[in-house]
């Protein structure tokens, strides 16, 4: 499989620019898609009702739940759907012959689920600003909270596409034997500290920030925001070369 044309700062540009190609192509493509629509938009608003219906829940936490999970669901729902369905219609073939790499194919797919996700996070985040109008929000540091988790969760949907199927329901299904487990023991809609096996879960970071944006203290202690992102940044960082390492190992099984 082809690497990077070479380690010259300009072969890099040149593939950065045809990964933000391939991430215009998945947005156009992909949005609507069944899959996409059920677990990045569907899923999120029945979880919401069945997590806060019958309960009294602060607005801070329904800001901050509501807002993790439609991010998580949204940044994981594109991923996992594009390897199998380019390799059932056979676009992926065509794809890999062009002068890019598999790095930079997922570069694409990353930065279309990065974009996906944040646009879709930012609908409970305006609904929260008017509905619960009184929270002196740090709009920069949710800004900022938006866009690491949204790397994060998106590098780590890579992942989930590694197995090499040509059939999107089977992607789906595994997608909601991983994401549903994290969801269900991440701090939604409850103080961190009400969830003590949170802080395996991505989320937790991300709910901890946005708290911290509207007003809230830092579960993990005065600079506890400075540990969300390093938290964030470093499995983004795992994720991503995971999968890079684990797609050059099955692409060739796509094809045979």
């Amino acid at each position: 499989m082809q690497e990077f044309i070479s380690d010259s700062p300009t072969s890099l540009i040149t593939q950065l620019k045809r990964s933000f190609a391939i991430m215009k192509k998945d947005l156009r493509i992909y949005y609507n898609k069944g899959p996409v629509i059920i677990q990045g938009i569907l899923f999120p608003v029945m979880l919401f009702f069945a997590f806060t219906i019958g309960r009294n829940i602060a607005p801070v936490y329904i800001i901050s739940g509501l807002m993790a999970m439609v991010l998580f669901l949204t940044s994981t729902s594109i991923g996992p759907v594009v390897f199998p369905w380019e390799t059932r219609q056979m676009t992926l073939e065509r794809l890999i012959t062009c002068p890019v790499s598999i790095k930079t194919i997922l570069l694409g797919n990353l930065w279309s689920s990065l974009v996906f996700g944040c646009v879709f996070s930012t609908i409970p985040l305006i609904l929260g600003m008017i509905l619960f109008f009184e929270f002196q929000m740090n709009y920069f540091l949710i800004i900022m909270g938006i866009i690491i988790a949204a790397l994060a969760f998106s590098s780590f949907s890579l992942i989930l596409s590694v197995p090499p199927t040509d059939m999107p329901a089977n992607t789906m299904i595994l997608t909601i034997l991983v994401k549903f487990p994290i969801i269900f023991i991440s701090p939604l809609f409850m103080p961190v500290s009400f969830a003590p096996l949170a802080i395996v879960s991505p989320l937790t970071y991300f709910i901890d920030i946005i708290n911290i944006g509207l007003g809230i203290e830092s579960s993990f202690g005065y600079l506890g925001f400075f540990f969300d992102f390093i938290i964030l940044m470093v499995f983004s960082l795992l994720s991503l070369f995971a999968a890079f390492f684990l797609h050059e190992k099955t692409i060739t099984r796509r094809f045979s």
